[in-house]
């Protein structure tokens, strides 16, 4: 296996933009329903945001300071997009607006939050949270009530205890399950697990902005290339493995133009591509 650089991983993330964007206005309507064709054109959506945005990060702060730990961040949101859309894929209609049906629940969700918080102990937030409830909630709180009535059946399990629980998410698995089921566990217990470090801010995030020296530890947010490659790395790694399913699903573009992406003349003349 051959690695690419830096700049060919972003070579790479900019050729898969450019064939998903040449595109965008081509896609053809689902058979599987509206509600599976938005979710998966939104998801497209996002996930070419994300990509624009690292190289958008690159061009402005330079290989130097490129802000890792953000980049890792954002990345993260690469794999759960994709994941979360091989899994609905294998029952579209159904799981898409299984999907969709979940905002009334965290709509309650958040406005039980809201109310519960009225009698904060904390003065300021009393205040924040009254205003917040007779500006937003209050005015939908009948509508918002009767949508989670209609669905609540669906997102509800009955606990050990024999009492009856809420799903934390919309599928009611855990991601790792999800990941499981698409064939993606090694993405997620390799490549998340590390991403992760990121967005629950564990002490790797801290890492990075500390550098051990004979003189003593410098605090800096001076990027290290190893870093740079690896976020570009994984964006387009998610990236690809995106597009290749919504190609598949939408008859978009065949594989073989996403894979392609990856061709970059190696220094014996031979072409490579990265493992994804």
């Amino acid at each position: 296996m051959v690695y690419l650089t830096v700049e060919q991983h972003q070579e790479v993330v900019r050729r898969l933009l450019a064939l998903a964007r040449n595109r965008a206005n081509k896609i053809p309507f689902h058979p599987e329903g509206m509600e599976y064709h938005s979710l998966m054109v939104c998801f497209l959506l996002h996930n070419l945001s994300v990509a624009e945005t690292l190289l958008r990060l690159s061009d402005s702060f330079g290989k130097e300071w490129f802000p890792v730990t953000v980049g890792y961040a954002i990345t993260r949101t690469m794999f759960e997009t994709d994941v979360t859309a091989h899994y609905i894929s294998n029952a579209a209609a159904e799981r898409a607006r299984q999907y969709i049906d979940f905002s009334a629940v965290l709509n309650k969700r958040q406005m039980d939050a809201c109310l519960k918080h009225r009698n904060s102990k904390e003065p300021s937030w009393r205040e924040a949270m009254s205003m917040l409830w007779q500006n937003h909630w209050e005015p939908r709180q009948l509508e918002i009530s009767k949508k989670f009535d209609v669905v609540a059946s669906q997102f509800t399990r009955t606990t050990k205890n024999g009492k009856q629980a809420v799903f934390q998410n919309w599928s009611g698995k855990k991601l790792r399950d999800m990941a499981i089921e698409v064939n993606h566990v090694e993405a997620y217990d390799i490549f998340y697990a590390e991403l992760s470090s990121f967005a629950h801010v564990d002490v790797h995030l801290a890492d990075r902005f500390l550098q051990h020296r004979l003189d003593g530890p410098v605090w800096s947010q001076r990027a290290d290339e190893f870093d740079i490659g690896n976020v570009f790395r994984h964006a387009a790694s998610f990236l690809t493995c995106y597009l290749e399913m919504f190609g598949r699903q939408f008859k978009t573009w065949p594989e073989t133009e996403v894979e392609n992406c990856w061709q970059m003349p190696s220094s014996n003349g031979t072409d490579f591509r990265h493992f994804v």
